[in-house]
């Protein structure tokens, strides 16, 4: 086949894909138009009320480290009153064991007047039973049964030593009988009154006790909503980060902006420079590259064409809006779908084998509608 006449037919080819893009990118245009304006608005009004809902949570989060601060105070208020509750049972802790020791002293008393009495009423029984042959004596005797008074007065005498003896030991005994009742009530209210103060002190530490659980789940409650407002917040702002970067780029669709600041679709040698007015022209620039290098979109935009060419690999067109749209040509591979967006810099597939420059690289094409423009007045200086 002829030169020109392959030529004719490789410029055929890309005629009718650019037209497809072109009824593509009209459609879109018209409808990028009016989404512009209207989604630059609904981006604004979304971020507006994004805005306001963190405002809400910082006031529930202010609300909820006021209530933590309270409770804190709370919790602290309640553990030092465990602090005196605890010392007090310390004290109390003390005291039992000087009761204990009292009461062993005291029992130790008891066990002894127990055996005092005991002997006082063996003495008691004894002196009794001394008396008793004397008495039944004196009461089977008459005068008449008498011999001397002196031996008479000394029997007086000896009898109320004896009389004597035995008050006095009745006497003892019963001091020693109170004594030992005496002891035995003293030690008994001692430990009724530390059992009723123990029980009472008990009863305010399990309180106290009650009272700090109480405000610990509180706190942890308060601590737990805190967490999830605060979660709130962050992934709030990074919706309205998210939301910024599209109101950034909706404000950025304006294309002609972007000349002279656009990027390299992949950064290599020029092959080929744009020559509209070449025999044959070329209508973009060709661009050697080493194998499997990345090639990525010089600007946001979407997919309108993803397709193998004969003759000239994988070939993928983005729209840009306003009637510009970039085209790609020698691609080995893209993994893009149509009608997916993309972004500035996104990696849109990998260089092939470009056979006319005899190595890798890409074709690349900028176009305003059907008219092909020098992409080098675009693309950055570097």
């Amino acid at each position: 086949m002829p030169k020109a006449a392959a030529f004719a037919l490789k410029k055929l080819f890309f005629l009718l894909i650019l037209l497809t893009a072109f009824l593509l990118s009209s459609e879109m245009t018209n409808k990028s138009q009016h989404v512009h304006a209207s989604g630059h608005q609904d981006i604004e009004a979304e971020i507006e009320a994004r805005q306001e809902q963190i405002s809400r949570h910082k006031i529930a989060l202010e609300r909820l480290s006021s209530q933590e601060r309270e409770l804190y105070s709370q919790l602290a208020e309640t553990e030092d009153r465990l602090d005196e509750v605890s010392e007090k049972l310390s004290e109390q802790e003390q005291q039992l064991i000087e009761i204990t020791e009292r009461e062993a002293v005291i029992y130790a008393r008891y066990q002894q007047l127990i055996l005092e009495r005991e002997n006082t009423r063996e003495q008691l029984a004894e002196l009794l039973r001394d008396m008793w042959p004397i008495y039944v004596e004196s009461r089977s005797q008459t005068l008449a049964d008498i011999g001397e008074w002196a031996q008479l007065d000394r029997r007086r005498t000896w009898l109320q030593a004896i009389h004597t003896e035995v008050n006095k030991t009745l006497v003892l005994l019963h001091e020693q009988t109170l004594e030992i009742s005496s002891s035995l009530n003293e030690l008994q209210i001692v430990r009724n009154e530390f059992e009723a103060g123990l029980e009472e002190v008990n009863i305010l530490k399990d309180q106290l006790l009650d009272k700090k659980l109480t405000f610990f789940r509180g706190l942890q409650e308060v601590r737990a909503q805190k967490l999830a407002e605060q979660e709130m917040i962050e992934e709030t702002m990074e919706v309205i980060e998210s939301l910024g970067y599209q109101l950034q780029i909706t404000a950025e669709q304006d294309f002609d902006s972007l000349k002279g600041y656009l990027p390299w679709p992949a950064l290599g040698e020029i092959a080929l420079s744009y020559n509209s007015s070449g025999n044959p022209p070329h209508n973009g620039i060709s661009i050697s590259l080493p194998e499997n290098s990345p090639v990525r979109a010089i600007s946001w935009g979407k997919v309108v064409h993803n397709a193998t060419l004969r003759g000239f690999g994988r070939v993928v067109i983005i729209f840009h809006g306003e009637g510009y749209y970039s085209l790609y040509a020698y691609l080995a591979d893209s993994e893009l779908s149509i009608g997916q967006n993309v972004e500035q810099g996104e990696t849109i597939g990998i260089a092939g084998y470009y056979p006319q420059i005899k190595s890798h690289g890409i074709y690349f094409e900028l176009r305003f509608e059907q008219k092909a423009i020098n992409p080098i007045n675009w693309l950055v200086k570097s």
